[in-house]
């Protein structure tokens, strides 16, 4: 019995030390993010102020609800104490905090490094595809040909019952 609770204890304090640890890792990432955008506005915008236009200001609108969305789901992971590096949705929030964060540091030296945020919501077109909008519509072409399948094998069975009765005669 002492032995079972030692060992719920020491289950405890491992996923307390991780949720720690991950909430510290999170945090990293948040203050990373918080400089980086700082740096953009300061550098890009204001120092660069002559080349820089509305495209800047609202490339703020799209990187600033990245960062927020991907970066509470992963809090809230961390306080749980999930493994924040497994794959699914928290990878996924992964890539996208780090892809921001490398496009918006490229971007001040070249607005070009912009084009690379154009991959996520690609790969996203993708899975969403492949995953769940052609199988939802290719869905009742597939129940059409189960049915059809079904009819081909009543049909089958009743041949082969006749060829066994023509045999046994």
């Amino acid at each position: 019995g002492g032995h079972l609770h030692a060992g719920q204890g020491r289950m405890a304090k491992a996923a307390d030390r991780r949720a720690k640890h991950n909430q510290a890792v999170v945090l990293y990432h948040v203050i990373a993010a918080g400089l980086i955008s700082l740096f953009f506005v300061f550098f890009r915008l204001f120092r660069h102020e002559a080349t820089a236009g509305w495209a800047h200001w609202c490339s703020l609108l799209v990187t600033s609800p990245v960062y927020v969305a991907c970066l509470r789901m992963l809090s809230a992971h961390a306080e749980i104490g999930v493994e924040l590096f497994q794959s699914g949705l928290v990878e996924y929030c992964w890539d996208l905090v780090w892809v921001t964060m490398f496009v918006q540091l490229a971007s001040c030296a070249s607005d070009w490094f912009w084009l690379i945020y154009t991959i996520p919501p690609m790969i996203a077109a993708y899975y969403a595809w492949t995953s769940v909008i052609y199988p939802w519509i290719s869905r009742p072409d597939q129940v059409a040909s189960e049915g059809e399948d079904a009819a081909l094998a009543k049909k089958r069975a009743k041949h082969e019952r006749q060829m066994r009765r023509a045999k046994g005669k």
